[in-house]
């Protein structure tokens, strides 16, 4: 079994989050590939998109994913703020770690900000 690090990220249209969290795989998924995390209350119904995978000189691997349901490119995952707060929740309740905390979604207010500059 290989440990490795994986970030996940989860947005609004006003906050987003990256977790973090050590996990045992048989492998390290290649870019790509999709992986699903096990949780107690929320199943395993999304499957995570590998976007980057970082291999570090002392033998620390690290997966990055997609954001999280981001259909069309949208730059956010929930419409509701109740459910990224269930999902949040659920996360941080299965050992994964947000470093940074929940913060404001700017990749989201600057898309629409040059969107309405181009209309």
């Amino acid at each position: 079994m290989i440990e490795i690090e994986f970030s996940i990220w989860m947005a609004t249209q006003e906050k987003w989050v990256r977790l973090i969290k050590n996990i045992h795989l048989p492998a390290v998924p290649r870019v790509g590939e999709f992986v699903k995390f096990h949780s107690d209350s929320l199943g395993d119904y999304f499957a995570w998109k590998v976007s980057e995978v970082t291999y570090r000189e002392l033998g620390k691997v690290e997966v990055a994913t997609e954001l999280l349901d981001n259909i069309d490119d949208r730059m956010y995952s929930f419409e509701d703020d109740d459910e990224f707060e269930e999902y949040l929740a659920a996360y941080l309740s299965e050992g994964w770690q947000a470093p940074r905390g929940v913060i404001s979604n700017t990749n989201y207010t600057a898309k629409m900000h040059n969107k309405a500059k181009h209309n």
